[in-house]
């Protein structure tokens, strides 16, 4: 099941495995997979099963075992006769409870997403596993019964929300079948409907949801935000009649509920599990369908080693298992045109007749209407702004949305604005000091002439997003103002009642019937950023922002950007936009079009040796110092998709290297999979 840690070391050869006999014990060896971050320990090691733990020592029981001096708390993986070990082995010491809590397709998850992140399972261990709480373990039943088919009500495919989808009642058809399908799904607004509730977005969900109940499997839906989660919930507690059956895992839940939700999930007795990022991992007994809504979200995304994003993870785990998967939001990004074109999903998107009656336009400010309107053309409103704004204030609310707090360095063209880029590798340039450098691959230009207008004048520019709210409240005097921000901060729903609703990404409000109109304030400031996915997080915050106005209402973009995202925002179309994305990140070596990692530390020439000699055609860009370390240095890799096991088996042997080494006082290693933006973390 755990494949070996190929290390990077001549004339290495494993030892023969020997075999261990126990007597009255069958297979009496037990591999254990710590709960560590310690990377020389991040995979499974062998020890003794003594004949008083035989009957309960069993994969997927925790233990506790000795290593060195020191306690640990491990899993059992599995049993055998043998072993790698040439020393006497170490008996486990007992056994913490009866239950296995870690079913083999659970460790077996562990193991492929750790090789694909380049590390060893123990890593990723602590978020399968919950707090164990004895008392709840003590009262729980693993008594399986059946999901009751009868408990659901089965719309015919032809009446559910999936047929105003091109495909999508053929895809609700074999779902309902056991077939398992899997889609990528370009997701309708609330539509046209004056009187819906935000909770009835959730109404595709619990249909896919009754389908996989209605032939005895589990869901297992996961959301952005606790918020989000929380409300799915809520929504599906009351969709279905047995209620029960419908159960919640986020970090905001009390410990002892999170574990009995855990345990739920992991021997059967709840149909519907719905979640956050941690979610990802939690086993179930008869799993039917993943659904991930918003995959791109930052939240769904760990920032903690090995950094794995619950997307990468479900994909896998629907791939081991078998499983039904559904990635949805208004948006659709490159990853997702990835897995269409490569067969591997479906692709839902909705009927065009449908996306007109439902969507509202988008506009933008042309050049030649803000020359039009002189000065006033360059302000945070411009006139056709205030226009827009206040004949929506005269029958509901009209939400404003301007970029989230903080500050973007950039380099541009003192003539026409372009953003600098690189002649080697088109990654973005920046000042170190009077010299241009690129943040990517560490090349200086000699001279620099822009690609657009062919000036060789440049500017440096800090961008800031200061608070405009202030300004806004002046220029509609007495108009009531709501201000929503992400997380705490947010509010949920506002009524129809005229207002001007100021949000900040992420934390747009639903309104009651929707916006008469929206507004996005400098999206130029969006649109500047030199990230490698400013692009595409400008298509799904648009569009998300955009979802919220009612039918045929107007959103205006107040600043140019890219003219493809233009065409695609006004086309409703993310499709596009995603292709052209797609192609770029193929010519530049950026996942998902490749495989890539991150590698940091202070010294690399070694490690990039290693791989050159593994991978010949890798695509490597640096070693840099780093700006605000120049003692250590980054380097950017990329390999082909076909090479994906081996890059990781190579990342995983690099790393149990360092690990070595750092305990003989070397410096460490920092390695991150596919980074979202390279550029950005080598600068």
């Amino acid at each position: 099941m755990f494949s070996e840690p190929i290390l990077p070391l001549e004339d290495f050869a494993p030892p023969e495995p020997r075999e261990v006999r126990v007597d009255g014990v069958e297979k009496p060896v037990a591999a254990v997979l710590l709960n560590t971050f310690a990377p020389a320990l991040s995979h499974p090691l062998d020890f003794l099963i003594p004949a008083k733990l035989d009957a309960v020592a069993v994969p997927g029981v925790l233990v506790k075992v000795k290593v060195g001096t020191k306690r640990y708390t491990g899993v059992i993986v599995e049993r055998k006769d043998s072993t790698d070990w040439q020393k006497p082995l170490r008996e486990i010491e007992r056994t913490l409870g009866d239950l296995p809590l870690l079913d083999i397709p659970t460790l077996e998850l562990l193991e492929n997403v750790s090789l694909y992140y380049g590390t060893g399972p123990s890593a990723l261990l602590r978020y399968a596993l919950p707090e164990r709480r004895v008392k709840v373990e003590q009262d729980f039943s693993t008594a399986r019964p059946e999901l009751d088919p009868n408990a659901v009500t089965m719309p015919p495919p032809e009446q559910t929300t999936w047929a105003r989808y091109a495909g999508g009642v053929e895809f609700f058809s074999d779902l309902c079948q056991g077939r398992h399908p899997r889609a990528v799904v370009s997701s309708l607004p609330l539509g046209n409907n004056p009187h819906f509730q935000p909770s009835s977005r959730f109404q595709p969900i619990a249909e896919l949801v009754a389908a996989a109940w209605s032939n005895g499997e589990q869901s297992l839906i996961v959301m952005p935000t606790v918020e989000q989660a929380d409300e799915a919930y809520l929504y599906l507690r009351d969709y279905f009649a047995d209620s029960d059956q419908v159960v919640l895992y986020t970090s905001e839940i009390p410990t002892a509920a999170s574990y009995e939700t855990f345990l739920r999930s992991r021997f059967g007795t709840a149909a519907v599990v719905v979640g956050t990022r941690g979610a990802v991992f939690l086993p179930l007994a008869r799993p039917g369908l993943f659904f991930l809504w918003d995959d791109l979200a930052w939240s769904l995304s760990s920032d903690m080693f090995p950094n794995f994003s619950a997307r990468q993870v479900l994909l896998m785990r629907s791939q081991l298992c078998g499983v039904a998967l559904v990635l949805a939001h208004y948006s659709v990004n490159a990853g997702d045109l990835q897995l269409v074109t490569r067969h591997f999903a479906r692709g839902l998107a909705p009927n065009r007749e449908v996306l007109r009656q439902c969507t509202g336009r988008f506009e933008f400010l042309s050049e030649d209407a803000q020359l039009a309107e002189g000065m006033t053309g360059a302000m945070l409103l411009p006139n056709a702004a205030l226009r827009l704004v206040r004949r929506g204030l005269q029958s509901g609310p009209v939400l404003l949305l301007i970029p989230p707090d903080g500050a973007f360095s950039v380099v541009s063209c003192a003539n026409c604005g372009t953003n600098a880029v690189c002649e080697v590798c088109a990654g973005p340039l920046t000042f170190e000091g009077s010299r241009l450098v690129c943040t990517r691959c560490g090349n200086v230009p000699a001279h620099y002439a822009c690609l657009r207008c062919a000036s060789t004048k440049l500017r440096g520019r800090y961008l800031q997003s200061r608070t405009v709210i202030d300004d806004i409240g002046r220029a509609f005097s007495g108009v009531p103002v709501l201000v929503s921000r992400p997380g705490k901060g947010r509010i949920g729903l506002v009524d129809g009642a005229s207002r001007l609703v100021i949000a900040y990404p992420g934390g747009e409000p639903f309104a009651t019937g929707g916006y008469e109109a929206a507004v996005i304030l400098r999206a130029h400031m969006w649109a500047n950023r030199t990230a490698l996915w400013t692009a595409q997080e400008l298509m799904r915050q648009f569009l998300a922002a955009g979802s919220l106005v009612k039918p045929e209402g107007r959103i205006l973009v107040t600043n140019r950007i890219d003219s493809r995202l233009e065409q695609a925002l006004v086309r409703w179309d993310p499709w596009s936009f995603a292709a052209h994305d797609l192609r770029e990140r193929e010519a530049g070596h950026f996942a998902p079009a490749w495989r890539t990692a991150l590698l940091q530390g202070s010294s690399l020439s070694e490690v990039l040796a290693f791989l050159r000699q593994d991978f010949p055609e890798i695509m490597v860009f640096g070693p840099v110092p780093t700006r605000e370390n120049p003692a250590l240095s980054t380097a950017f890799v990329s390999v082909s998709l076909r090479d994906s096991q081996e890059f990781g088996r190579a990342l995983r042997a690099v790393e149990l290297q360092n690990a070595r080494e750092r305990k003989s006082g070397s410096s460490g290693l920092r390695i991150v999979v596919d980074p979202p933006d390279p550029a950005g973390q080598i600068g």
